[in-house]
């Protein structure tokens, strides 16, 4: 993926500083998709206390990019034409949900293992605090020529900054998680409950050319200043509906819904009874189980 490439140059830059060049990385990525994605819970909120009359950011398609080998892919070379175009998929927006869930449980296993180091310093092998110390000690010998009280010293210091490190990475996909599971609640209550399909030949399923031909209609040209939505809603047929259902009833499966009630369950600070991703997960499973109209 483009996050992998860009952690991967980082490292060749600086091979020295590598591990906390890409700690760094990594955490300004999963800002940056944190700031967008609050964006766009705001803009939602914003436009209507109810779905009915909220704008709408994401077209109704559920497809998901992927790369050649079926694994992560770069967001911008894989999308659809259209999606690419101009107006993102909320297929997309899935997508975000899938990965940053697998990434939170990176990081929570990391975050532990991090701890479990920093409680049992005193048990741990030279080797590892030799490798915990590489990066912290410049000249020549390095980690070889300081004392045991030194080294020790250095691999605490090293095990408190991952544990911040990754603190900041599960606090991140934790809101991404958050705000993925709100946009998507928003637009598929809107499309499956609240829009009227077109007449069935305008489907965007038509095909490839139809879709390139619209992309230059000001009907299709994303949200306008006005507020409105301008997403070419006009062309979505009853078709276009059923495959989105079709794809995120999918997509959204059983595996995801427990991954995300457990990355709720083993981060979330606010115990209730339904909490926030919990209600969010029910909502959407509800919408997409609803019978056909």
């Amino acid at each position: 993926s483009e996050r992998e490439r860009l952690l991967k140059q980082a490292e060749m830059d600086a091979p020295a500083e590598s591990a906390e060049r890409r700690e760094e990385m990594e955490v300004a990525m999963q800002q940056v998709l944190a700031n967008i994605m609050e964006y766009c819970q705001t803009l939602l909120v914003q436009s209507s206390a109810q779905a009915q009359f909220s704008i709408c950011l994401f077209s109704p398609s559920g497809g998901e990019p992927a790369g050649r080998d079926g694994g992560r892919s770069d967001l911008s070379s894989s999308l659809p034409p259209m999606v690419s175009s101009r107006v993102p998929s909320l297929g997309l927006v899935l997508y975000l949900l899938k990965t940053t869930a697998a990434d939170f449980f990176q990081f929570h296993q990391s975050h532990r293992q991090s701890l479990g180091k920093l409680q049992s310093l005193d048990q741990l092998p030279p080797e590892e605090l030799k490798e915990l110390c590489q990066g912290l000690v410049s000249g020549p010998g390095g980690v070889e020529k300081i004392s045991s009280i030194q080294r020790n010293l250095l691999a605490k210091r090293r095990l408190v900054q991952l544990i911040n490190n990754r603190a900041k990475l599960l606090a991140l996909c934790s809101y991404v998680i958050e705000t993925c599971l709100f946009v998507l609640w928003r637009h598929l209550e809107y499309y499956l409950l609240h829009y009227t399909p077109s007449d069935p030949k305008d489907s965007m399923l038509a095909g490839v050319g139809s879709f390139r031909s619209r992309l230059t209609d000001d009907s299709f040209g994303g949200l306008q200043a006005g507020g409105g939505r301008s997403l070419g809603l006009s062309k979505v047929g009853q078709q276009d509906l059923d495959q989105l259902k079709g794809d995120m009833a999918a997509g959204f499966g059983e595996a995801l819904q427990r991954k995300l009630l457990e990355v709720e369950s083993s981060y979330s600070q606010v115990r209730s009874r339904y909490t926030f991703i919990q209600a969010l997960v029910r909502r959407i499973r509800g919408l997409l189980r609803q019978p056909k109209s």
